[in-house]
């Protein structure tokens, strides 16, 4: 019997599940986990007989939700759970029930944790022409958001083999979101509090074209966007204030510069009351000196920017210029949100 994983738990969530799930666990047994813990997520009363086979498991504990409830909660639940219970744990491994991921890949994770007890690790896959649309769906442009805005580099965001050192468990448990959300909010938290991530290559399987799969593509998708759309909200509202104050002023000011400089003032002052406050919830701890030193200078260089490139087209007719000038404020804008994101409102 191999002891090595003693220190590690293991979490499945799940909901109305099949043989699949009794076809892992059993694999699991096999090896000497600190325990099995399995998060029956308001699964139909037809799955009782599947929640009673896994019983006969050792090392299992079987936790449940009264109703469905989303595989976020079902995590938090799972995490709150072992948190309680453990104090010596290296961390846990959260696995899907559906059986995509094989015991080999599991394992090769469990492995992994010997060197980086201290890192996250990811099990990711690789897509090709014969991955479900289902699967497919929205993870390579997640992928890319999620460089673009929060610097982070990973190639399977939505991957559900993923070890988590016990270290982090009480700010995950702070995170918002009760489904499929609550994955991508915890790489924003995994990123902000500056863990490692380790990603390992696994298998790609999928049953009967992942038609069993709970995740669906478009309203699941479309909440893990908005996540996303929270950080640019504000930048956005921020960018219409500018534009519409450069409108005004530019029918009263001859020069494209001062008018500017003016919107970028007030709608740079509004824009980082919103970001520090709202966007990115800044610790009110935080130095603002430097908080707001950065953010000039950044604000500085960025209406410097624009209005050169803007004023290029000096003694143009406005149909021009308020078109030219929204195209590059939009460049501008990913230019400042990742900048601000990553550098200026980053935790300490």
């Amino acid at each position: 019997m191999d002891n090595s994983f003693s220190k590690i738990a293991i979490l499945i969530p799940t909901f109305n599940p099949n043989h699949n799930l009794i076809d892992l666990v059993k694999n699991l047994s096999k090896f000497n986990w600190a325990e099995i813990i399995i998060i029956n997520d308001g699964s139909y009363k037809k799955s009782i007989s599947f929640f009673d086979e896994l019983k006969k498991f050792k090392n299992i504990n079987i936790l449940s939700h009264s109703t469905n409830k989303g595989k976020g909660a079902a995590l938090k639940t799972g995490i709150n759970f072992i948190n309680d219970k453990f104090t010596n744990l290296n961390g846990l491994i959260t696995v899907d029930s559906d059986g995509q991921h094989i015991i080999e890949d599991i394992i090769k994770i469990a492995n992994e944790v010997e060197y980086r007890k201290n890192d996250v690790i990811f099990g990711v896959r690789s897509f090709d022409n014969k991955t479900p649309f289902k699967s497919m769906f929205g993870n390579k442009v997640t992928q890319y958001l999620l460089y673009l805005f929060n610097g982070i580099s990973i190639d399977d965001s939505q991957t559900g083999l993923r070890y988590l050192p016990i270290s982090i468990f009480n700010e995950l448990l702070k995170l918002p979101g009760t489904k499929y959300e609550f994955e991508l909010e915890c790489i924003f938290a995994i990123k902000k509090l500056g863990y490692k991530i380790t990603q390992i290559q696994i298998k790609t399987v999928y049953i009967d074209a992942n038609k069993n799969s709970h995740f669906r593509p478009f309203i699941d998708s479309a909440k893990i966007y908005l996540v996303l759309i929270r950080f640019s909200f504000s930048s956005f509202l921020s960018f219409a204030l500018d534009i519409t104050i450069f409108v005004l002023l530019i029918s009263y000011l001859e020069s494209i510069i001062y008018a500017t400089f003016l919107a970028r003032i007030i709608s740079g002052i509004f824009n980082f009351y919103l970001n520090r406050n709202f966007v990115f919830q800044v610790n009110k701890n935080n130095n603002l000196i430097k908080e707001s030193i950065g953010y000039i200078l950044l604000w500085l260089t960025l209406v410097t920017l624009s209005g050169l490139i803007v004023s290029s087209l000096q003694g143009s007719p406005a149909f021009l210029i308020i078109p030219f000038k929204i195209i590059v404020d939009l460049i501008l804008f990913f230019i400042a949100f990742y900048i601000q994101k990553n550098f200026v409102f980053k935790a300490n």
